[in-house]
């Protein structure tokens, strides 16, 4: 008797209560997966504009195109943007797509989730975030929130008003890889990283000078170092903050010249050169060289990269001077 006054009082309670499933908004159906072969892309690295082009890559065309077919109540709100506006975007090199789904319109907000459920789910073979890997996707922005390959992680976005804030659309940044419809999931084959469209310092004797001047605080090549190729870098010169005078690897105090933490960086987007050695043309003791301001150290490159300086302590606009580091490839 006990049992089945019970479940007359569950089947009320169940009858009267809506099911979870029901109280659930229906989200609209993703872009179709397609196949694959064995494996998957590694997250993207994180590629940030240093050049400006005329021309959305194709990869993120083919995206775009994708989205507004398979969700009609959205709408594109560009991809490419003007060299002369300013800043840095992927937008100036062909690499971003802001896609019109706004997060206030019901509709749209159920697009917006619909797509981020699918970029970010497990795949049969169980990798995590498959089609955001696949895709080639670097970061992206939507309501305050910014989800990018450095954090694995959504994080909270600094910013002021409804665009700038990205509440009505979602931005995509792209890897070159990506952006040159190169990943597997256009392909069906994984791919490796892919550098910009650039030349390669790769002629054994050549040689490239990046000046990195102080107020700006760090350069980035508008060539490649080749892959396996070894290149002699040397850094000479001296600037100066509120903090004195300074070398690549060097700062001047009161006991003379003597190593400072925050120093010249050397890397690249395959490459980690701030592990290396620099060495002092004319070592004082300490490993500084206080007279001619000179350091070398030899870069191997197994993969064609990028290459980015930065000036540790600099990038004020009150800082003077400039470092020059000329690139030799030597094998």
């Amino acid at each position: 008797m006990r049992r089945t006054v019970i479940a007359v009082v569950l089947a009320v309670a169940a009858a009267a209560i809506p099911s979870v499933a029901a109280a659930l908004p229906k989200l609209p159906s993703p872009p179709k997966t397609p196949s694959f072969e064995i494996g998957i892309e590694d997250f993207a690295p994180y590629q940030p504009q240093f050049i400006c082009r005329h021309s959305v890559e194709p990869g993120v065309k083919a995206f775009e195109r994708l989205l507004l077919k398979t969700y009609p109540a959205t709408t594109s709100l560009g991809d490419m943007r003007a060299c002369s506006a300013g800043g840095t975007s992927e937008h100036y090199d062909g690499r971003a797509f802001d896609w019109g789904a706004d997060h206030r319109v019901p509709a749209q907000r159920a697009a917006g989730q619909s797509l981020l459920r699918w970029l970010f789910g497990t795949d049969s073979a169980g990798d995590e975030d498959a089609m955001f890997r696949r895709l080639g996707l670097m970061y992206v922005i939507w309501d305050k929130r910014i989800w990018g390959t450095w954090s694995h992680r959504w994080e909270p976005y600094s910013c002021s008003g409804v665009t700038d804030c990205h509440v009505n659309h979602i931005h995509f940044s792209f890897d070159w890889a990506g952006a040159r419809e190169k990943t597997s999931f256009w392909t069906g084959k994984v791919a490796g990283v892919m550098e910009p469209p650039l030349p390669k310092l790769s002629a054994v004797g050549a040689a490239k000078v990046l000046r990195v001047v102080a107020s700006a605080g760090s350069v980035t090549a508008h060539w490649l170092a080749a892959a396996g190729a070894t290149y002699r870098v040397t850094a000479k010169g001296t600037w100066s903050s509120r903090s004195g005078p300074a070398d690549a690897m060097c700062r001047r105090t009161g006991d003379g010249w003597q190593p400072r933490r925050n120093a010249l960086r050397l890397d690249g987007d395959t490459i980690r050169g701030w592990g290396r050695q620099w060495v002092p043309a004319h070592d004082n003791g300490s490993g500084c060289d206080g007279s001619s301001h000179t350091y070398r150290l030899v870069l191997d490159t197994p993969d064609a990269s990028t290459l980015r300086i930065e000036l540790g302590g600099a990038g004020k606009s009150s800082d003077a001077g400039a470092v020059k580091v000329r690139v030799v490839r030597t094998a």
